[in-house]
């Protein structure tokens, strides 16, 4: 088969073109003027030394303090917090260390998060086990790791009930046909 040239390719993906606009152009980058980037461009840029990253502001030792306060004093709702902020605070541990200040103030920070993980977490595990019959959940502020949690123990819960209702049905077909067979799971 020939391989397609340059034209022909681009031709045929131009449905999905290969940048997205938070993907697309940034700069021109003047010294010690702040600008806003992605955080894969802050890191990059980071490694080779041609920039500072300041902290997020949520991740600041005040606010993360009235987050986790928040948190506690109201047991029945989330606090806003980013989407992102598990994967955004691990990779600015591990790759921007330098961004926190002293090391004790890097520990405070770093304690801060992980018990906000615990605090948020435990909240998620209270109302799971509240659940009982068929239910409506709202669940709003969750970050990303926080909704994969939950998706997976309701997608394994799901696959269960319906290998359940699948044996449930083929126990009623063969108990209306006479033969009384056992089933197993």
């Amino acid at each position: 088969m020939p391989t397609a040239s340059l034209f022909e390719y681009v031709a045929a993906n131009l449905d999905s073109p290969p940048l997205t606009p938070e993907e697309g152009t940034y700069g021109p980058f003047r010294p010690n003027i702040p600008i806003k980037v992605p955080l894969y461009l802050a890191l990059s840029l980071y490694r080779r030394g041609k920039c500072r990253i300041q902290l997020p502001p949520w991740m600041t030792k005040e606010e993360l303090k009235g987050i986790l306060e928040e948190e506690r004093t109201h047991p029945q709702y989330f606090q806003p917090v980013p989407q992102y902020y598990v994967e955004i605070s691990k990779l600015l541990f591990t790759e921007a260390r330098a961004i926190f200040g002293n090391n004790s103030e890097l520990c405070e920070i770093y304690d801060m998060i992980e018990e906000l993980k615990k605090v948020r977490n435990s909240k998620i595990l209270d109302g799971l086990r509240k659940v009982s019959g068929p239910i409506t959940v709202k669940l709003n502020h969750l970050s990303h790791a926080e909704s994969n949690k939950i998706r997976l123990l309701f997608e394994n819960s799901l696959n269960m009930w319906h290998q359940l209702s699948k044996n449930d049905k083929v126990w009623q077909e063969n108990r209306l046909a006479g033969s009384d067979t056992s089933m197993t799971l």
